[in-house]
């Protein structure tokens, strides 16, 4: 690109800032510059504790329900809005060192941050349950320390929890009294991103190392083992799948029936192959148990307020295409597809200078408008 086509997009790059600073308060804008800021240190491995934020741990019960959570809030004073952050699928939930640092970098910017402890999400788990504790914290938030000037109480969550924290926004109880959800990576349409899960791809993407996508794949298999008749071979393919989603050794070789090894080689078997009978009888096993439950469409309609729909660009486990589908779906919903991500990281190659100027205003513009949502 010449020194005209430069000049061109830093004319529009400017043009497109003086209007975020006429439509907002400048308020909203020095939010997002931290924030992005913040973000940036976050993406490059910042994430020790921070003397600005208090935190500890939390608990309660609903009924017969014991519930735990880690709480982050600004030393500085009360905060006046608060925000239940689920995190994804993962054996560390609301320990994972991201999650924790995303949790503290939003308390040192004001807000009171909730990260629910999920013990389904921290055991591979795919289930409508963990809603319930969302909402169990969504209703709590004014009780905890710190939260006696909570005005405004949103949802977040990561990934899959992105999608139920939609569900949760949209339950009768608190519709009318959520302020805004914020979904990073979230799916629209779980039986057509399990069918990218399950499918042969090309031999190109083995780089000694499975694809990112075969982790959902081994969440799915894990969630439908009721299907394998032989208990031993339940047991040792549980004890492999885990594994496999933990970065473990394998369990030591045990004999497997037909069935067991077939499952055991749908779950190892490198790009470029796969089992679709296989897969599609666990699609349909899923469908029946978990899938209906699962699926947002008909929340959508409910949803009362604003939504915040982030995705990666390069998402490489759940396709951008789905939080697309989700902001044609919800009138209310603001829509950012960063080439800064791919499913919750960074991106590893570089990006053309006029790229990450266009990705960069519009992130902060987006920003902004989060912002609003939580005066």
């Amino acid at each position: 690109m010449g020194w005209t086509g430069k000049k061109m997009v830093w004319i529009a790059a400017g043009i497109l800032i003086a209007g975020i600073l006429i439509g907002n308060p400048a308020r909203h804008l020095l939010f997002s510059v931290r924030l992005a800021l913040d973000l940036k240190a976050l993406a490059a491995g910042s994430d020790g504790p921070d003397p600005a934020v208090a935190e500890g741990r939390v608990s309660g019960r609903d009924g017969d329900r014991h519930y735990e959570a880690l709480c982050y809030r600004p030393v500085g004073g009360p905060a006046s809005t608060a925000v239940v952050l689920s995190a994804g699928i993962s054996e560390l939930g609301c320990y994972h060192p991201r999650l924790v640092a995303l949790a503290r970098l939003l308390a040192k910017r004001g807000l009171m941050v909730i990260t629910p402890d999920i013990r389904e999400f921290r055991q591979f788990q795919i289930t409508a349950a963990p809603i319930e504790q969302m909402l169990f914290w969504h209703s709590r938030a004014r009780s905890l320390e710190g939260g006696e000037r909570v005005g405004k109480t949103g949802f977040a969550g990561v990934s899959y929890s992105g999608t139920l924290a939609l569900m949760a926004a949209a339950r009768p109880a608190v519709r009318d009294r959520t302020a805004f959800v914020a979904a990073v990576g979230p799916y629209y349409d779980l039986k057509r991103c399990s069918r990218g899960w399950f499918a042969a791809g090309s031999e190109g993407e083995w780089q000694g190392y499975y694809p990112t996508r075969y982790y959902a794949r081994w969440v799915m298999m894990l969630s439908a083992l009721d299907m394998v008749a032989d208990d031993s071979d339940r047991r040792w393919l549980r004890r492999r799948l885990q594994g496999l989603l933990e970065q473990k050794d394998p369990p030591d070789s045990a004999p497997l029936t037909p069935e067991g090894e077939r499952w055991h080689a749908l779950a190892t078997m490198r790009p470029g192959r796969t089992d679709a009978p296989l897969a599609a009888e666990i699609e349909e096993f899923l469908s029946r148990r978990e899938y209906t439950d699962l699926d947002p469409r008909e929340s959508l309609d409910a949803l009362r307020c604003p939504v915040f729909l982030i995705h990666g660009a390069y998402d490489d486990l759940i396709p951008p295409a789905e939080s697309a589908d989700l902001h044609r779906a919800v009138a209310s919903s603001r829509l950012l597809v960063s080439p800064f991500l791919t499913h919750t990281h960074p991106v590893g190659t570089e990006l053309s200078r006029p790229r990450q100027v266009r990705a960069a205003v519009e992130a902060i513009l987006f920003s902004c408008r989060f912002s609003g949502a939580l005066d």
